[in-house]
């Protein structure tokens, strides 16, 4: 009776070994802050490029491996003659290596779901002062037009000044990069 509960624990840890996910560990030397970003979640980076250019890329993180993670999911790629349909065709997935990373943030469900939240109120409430106007400018529908844009544009910078999606965490800043199994 006492072997059952032996092998299925056993059985247990060879699943948990199998189905474990890496995750990136960034460590900062100085403050001790600790960010773990695992699969499935969303990042934002700048990389050095192929010329050691530098690029920003935000997608969700679909497999980390030993030097490079991968950004975006590569299933979803078009067939080769789509690819070649298109001229301005680009991927929609990055295979990045852990060493050309420069700079991250880690974007949280709630910061995402803040963000929304805050654009769909500022969206609702420039619909209401839109139709205010409208129904106050006797025929002239210019001013409002023009008004209703404003208040689209400075919506979005708002929203962008307020919860910024570049990369703010910079490696060079005593950032270490590791792999956790």
């Amino acid at each position: 009776m006492k072997k059952i509960p032996y092998g299925f624990l056993v059985i247990i840890f060879f699943t948990n070994q199998i189905f474990a996910q890496k995750s990136l560990l960034f460590l900062n030397i100085k403050t001790g802050v600790t960010i773990e970003v695992s699969e499935g979640q969303t990042l934002s980076i700048q990389y050095r490029g192929y010329n050691n250019q530098l690029y920003h890329y935000k997608n969700t993180v679909t497999e980390i491996n030993d030097s490079s993670i991968v950004l975006g999911n590569i299933d979803d790629e078009p067939k080769v003659w789509i690819q070649k349909l298109s001229k301005k065709y680009e991927s929609n997935y990055r295979i990045v290596a852990i060493k050309d990373i420069v700079a991250f943030r880690r974007i949280t469900a709630g910061r995402i779901l803040v963000k929304s939240l805050v654009s769909t109120t500022l969206s609702i409430g420039s619909i209401i002062a839109f139709y205010g106007i409208i129904n106050n400018s006797k025929g002239n529908y210019f001013q409002p037009f023009l008004l209703s844009i404003g208040i689209g544009i400075g919506t979005s910078i708002l929203n962008s000044f307020i919860l910024p999606d570049n990369p703010k965490n910079k490696i060079k800043n005593d950032w270490v990069i590791t792999v956790r199994n």
